[in-house]
């Protein structure tokens, strides 16, 4: 058993870093590109990028409150914002069933029924998934940088239909049963209204618009682009990141995130340049990841020993 983990282990990264080597010899034979690109450092679209970047990840945490206050399973918000950032380190191990385990046995441990528990967990990501494909789907349309995909005016209508029919409650709950079958996993109920599902789901949306203005900014803040781009930056970032989520092989979406922004980048740059802004948003990103659940780890320290003197 441990030989065939330690085999997928090494394989998952391996392949995270064969991509990781196809980006950085794009980046090689185009020196050129990168020599004369127009790279350069402004402080306050910076500080700015960041601080919404920090604010979306509150505003998702928000979204998961919700869902925990309607499946009967909610802690307090403290200890809610502490329990998802921890868990959010569960991305950097492969398979990422740890980002979903390590919040389920949080919950478990302070009486949340198991059933509860891991219907709040999948609403979540279906719910999050959902976000980010509507927030990509209409930046390509609003941006008109989707020359891949049919620019009809019908389009985003039909789409924002299927996504509301697909996210009732009673549709949701079969199509979520389907996939536990397939996976040889017992089914779930979702005891939530349909208004409570629009809701989350606008907050999920919102924590996507908030996170891709935050990521527009600090691409701006390196490499100087259009503000008509920012929702089409919005959106790549919502598309990769997902996908990069959903591919269980790769840590933390290692190498699957960086060349999908890769690719729908270099719609507006030379490619060289997007492999640039790719990982140097990996290292922004993961940096932010770093600082808040440190600064969540000092405030329950500092909280900690507070108490400890107040029961001396």
């Amino acid at each position: 058993m441990t030989e065939r983990w330690n085999y997928r282990f090494f394989l998952k990264w391996a392949v995270a870093l064969s991509i990781f080597a196809l980006l950085g010899k794009m980046v090689w034979e185009n020196w050129n590109q990168v020599k004369e690109a127009s790279f350069t450092f402004r402080l306050l679209p910076f500080v700015v990028s960041t601080l919404l970047f920090v604010l979306s990840y509150f505003v998702q945490i928000w979204a998961w409150y919700l869902i925990t206050l309607k499946c009967g399973v909610a802690i307090p918000i403290g200890e809610t914002i502490e329990s998802w950032l921890y868990s959010q380190m569960g991305k950097y191990l492969p398979g990422k069933v740890w980002l979903l385990l390590g919040r389920f046995y949080f919950y478990q441990s302070r009486g949340r029924p198991k059933g509860a528990i891991t219907a709040a967990l999948y609403f979540e990501t279906v719910t999050m998934v959902t976000a980010a494909g509507l927030i990509f789907f209409f930046s390509f349309f609003i941006s008109r940088e989707a020359r891949f995909l049919p620019q009809s005016p019908l389009w985003p209508g039909l789409l924002l239909t299927a996504a509301l029919f697909f996210l009732h409650p009673k549709i949701l709950q079969r199509i979520l049963n389907v996939a536990l079958r397939l996976l040889r996993r017992r089914p779930l109920s979702l005891s939530i209204s349909y208004s409570a599902v629009l809701q989350i789901q606008g907050v999920c949306i919102l924590s996507w618009a908030v996170g891709g203005i935050g990521f527009s900014l600090f691409v701006h803040s390196v490499f100087p682009v259009s503000a008509r781009v920012f929702f089409f930056l919005a959106g790549a970032l919502a598309i990769s990141s997902t996908v990069g989520l959903l591919a269980l092989f790769a840590p933390s979406g290692l190498g699957v995130r960086e060349g999908i922004l890769v690719y729908l980048l270099s719609t507006l740059m030379p490619s060289s340049i997007a492999v640039i802004l790719s990982v140097l948003t990996r290292l922004w990103m993961t940096l932010i990841e770093i600082g808040m659940i440190g600064m969540v780890y000092l405030v329950g320290r500092f909280r900690k020993r507070m108490r400890e003197r107040t029961y001396v």
